[in-house]
């Protein structure tokens, strides 16, 4: 019996001590401490290791109905599966998130849901589901500032992270200047998020390198540098440096660009960041082109459309893009295998042959001086005969050669100046030709009028019709303002749905003339699409150049863009379809850009002050 009673107490012990155990590993304190070293560990990288732990903190979650840290878990495996690129799972598991914040009725874990959704929608290129999820995300933040119980902290991070993707989104759909104005913190105070600062800056600069405006991104870039940030996460560091390499090749520091790009495009190899890969690839390719060293520039261009398929194959089927690139690289290991071994036979071969030539020289000077002279005499005949035939066709190869070179040159060249939906010069084109232009306007007695054309809504027509009919209207746009363009005239497709129209010898009342008349075409134009007429309007903002603001100085056609930037957005915000020009006097101002700026409505004249 008494053995009996010491067994029984022991089981009670036994059972007690498991009991307390369980409570203290599903206490919710533990849970949540679990939950924040998992998603501090997520932020350095997506580690598929991680999914078993999570699960098992899914299930203690439900053990006890802790319904928030099973939605927080489920959008974590969310996250990493999306990584590697299963949507599809990813998507449910955003989905059952979502449920169980709205069965809480929790509005900040409703947002989180949607915003995860909102990412996901970006990675599978459906920008209109993706501007849905922030719309409604921006629709919960409101109800959460007017909640008397939120924390102001809560919907502050939230308005943070909307903001960063939205502008993601903005220069994913090409629209710059959106983006530009969306990603700020002027408004927010928001401290322990480093991170999304971070990356809020990032896409902000990629944003005003997307516009040609590097002085403005380097700022910011050599802010981000300064990061902990870039330490602990692989990815945001190599996208910093292929920021920082765009910026240095828009600043016209090629060479600073190839020392940045190159170690950053290494650090991508044997990684899933491809997109960054196939950037950093172009990057090189057009510091190579800068450089004039144009096979480089080729073969990084050819790279880039190789990382591009790549990339587009891997979000269909992921693991066959790895089978695929691990039987490459072991092919490429066979055949460099075999290259070696068969230029060691080669090598063995030629050393045999000349054992051979030495051993019959060493038995031609046993024979009789006459012999051996007659021999010397002949095989020195043969030997210029033979060099001369071989340096004639070793000519002929080099002049063969050299002509495929200088035709690939140029067929690249034409490439890099060229915009291949319009078929009008880009950006790259303007900015190569710019300097020789503008020393012949320095030389003209007439002025150079640079005109920024926007066509307006344009974002619309691409969210109502498809990027297809956005695409059509692009090609119709540029094809009705060149008809009304004169000979002179230069176009080219600046950025998005933004035209750069260069106008030499001209005059302002000229400028003028050409700016209503081409206006009025695009109105009177009827697009089509799908055999149905569609309207679309443009805003259009010009300046002249040279810009004489005092005596001997003359404003950089740089600072000249940017004054036509100005009445391009004085004609948007007018109302757009509308043009606004700068029309300064002869003589020198007597005034600083700034104070130019400041007092710009002074001397602009538009299509409204006309009308009116």
């Amino acid at each position: 019996m008494t053995r009996l009673g010491a067994l029984t107490g022991w089981l009670l012990c036994l059972v007690f001590s498991v009991c307390t155990a369980a409570t203290e590993l599903a206490s919710p304190s533990v849970l949540e401490k679990s939950l924040a070293e998992l998603s501090d560990t997520l932020k350095s990288d997506f580690d598929l290791s991680l999914l078993p732990e999570l699960r098992a903190l899914r299930r203690d979650a439900q053990a006890i109905d802790a319904l928030e840290i099973v939605a927080q878990t489920l959008l974590l495996e969310g996250q990493i599966r999306q990584q590697y690129g299963d949507y599809q799972q990813s998507l449910i598991l955003h989905n059952d998130a979502l449920q169980l914040a709205i069965k809480r009725n929790d509005l900040a874990l409703m947002a989180q849901s949607r915003l995860a959704i909102a990412k996901l929608e970006m990675d599978l290129e459906r920008y209109n589901y993706a501007q849905r999820s922030l719309d409604d995300v921006h629709q919960l933040i409101t109800q959460l500032n007017n909640h008397a119980q939120t924390m102001p902290y809560v919907a502050q991070l939230l308005l943070l992270e909307h903001r960063l993707w939205q502008g993601y989104l903005y220069v994913l759909l090409g629209s710059y200047h959106q983006a530009v104005a969306e990603l700020h913190t002027d408004d927010l105070v928001v401290a322990g998020a480093p991170e999304l600062v971070d990356k809020l800056y990032l896409v902000r600069a990629w944003a005003l390198l997307k516009l040609g405006r590097f002085q403005q991104a380097q700022p910011i870039l050599n802010r981000v540098a300064q990061s902990d940030t870039l330490i602990r996460n692989q990815r945001m560091k190599i996208r910093f440096k292929l920021l920082q390499s765009m910026a240095w090749l828009q600043s016209g520091d090629f060479q600073q660009t190839l020392e940045t790009a190159m170690p950053a495009l290494e650090a991508t190899f044997a990684t899933r960041f491809l997109e960054e890969q196939a950037d950093l690839q172009f990057v090189l390719s057009n510091a190579y082109v800068q450089l004039g060293d144009y096979q480089l520039a080729h073969l990084y261009l050819k790279r880039y459309a190789l990382t591009k398929d790549a990339l587009n194959f891997q979000k269909r089927n992921n693991k066959l893009l790895q089978l695929e690139s691990q039987y490459a690289l072991a092919t490429q290991k066979q055949q460099l295998s075999l290259l070696e071994k068969d230029n060691a036979l080669q090598a063995q071969e030629i050393f045999r042959h000349q054992q051979i030539l030495e051993n019959t020289r060493l038995a031609q000077q046993r024979g009789a001086l006459l012999l051996i002279l007659a021999l010397a005499l002949l095989g020195f005949l043969y030997w210029r005969w033979q060099n001369k035939r071989y340096l004639s066709l070793l000519e002929e190869q080099v002049k063969q050669r050299t002509a495929e070179l200088d035709e690939r040159n140029r067929q690249l060249q034409a490439l890099s100046y060229s915009d291949s939906l319009t078929g009008l010069h880009n950006r790259h084109y303007f900015f190569s030709e710019a300097d020789k232009l503008l020393t012949q306007a320095r030389s003209a007695s007439q002025s150079t009028i640079f005109c920024l054309i926007d066509i307006d809504l344009f974002k619309q027509i691409n969210d109502s019709y498809g990027h297809a009919t956005g695409d059509l209207v692009l090609q119709q746009f540029a094809e009705v303002v060149t008809k009304e363009l004169r000979e002179q005239d230069e176009l080219v497709r600046w950025g998005g749905e933004e035209f750069l129209l260069v106008m030499p010898q001209t005059d302002m009342l000229t400028a003028q003339q050409v700016v209503e008349r081409l206006h009025n075409a695009v109105a009177q134009f009827s697009f089509c699409q799908d055999s149905q007429p569609l309207s679309c309007t443009c805003s259009i903002g010009f300046a002249a150049f040279p810009l004489r603001l005092a005596e001997a100085q003359l404003g950089s056609w740089e600072q000249v863009l940017e004054l036509a930037d100005n009445c391009l957005y004085r004609a948007k915000h007018g109302g757009r379809n509308a043009w606004v020009g700068l029309n300064l006097p002869a003589q020198p101002l007597g005034m600083t850009l700034q104070q130019l700026q400041q007092n710009l409505d002074a001397f602009t004249v538009s299509s409204t002050k006309l009308a009116g």
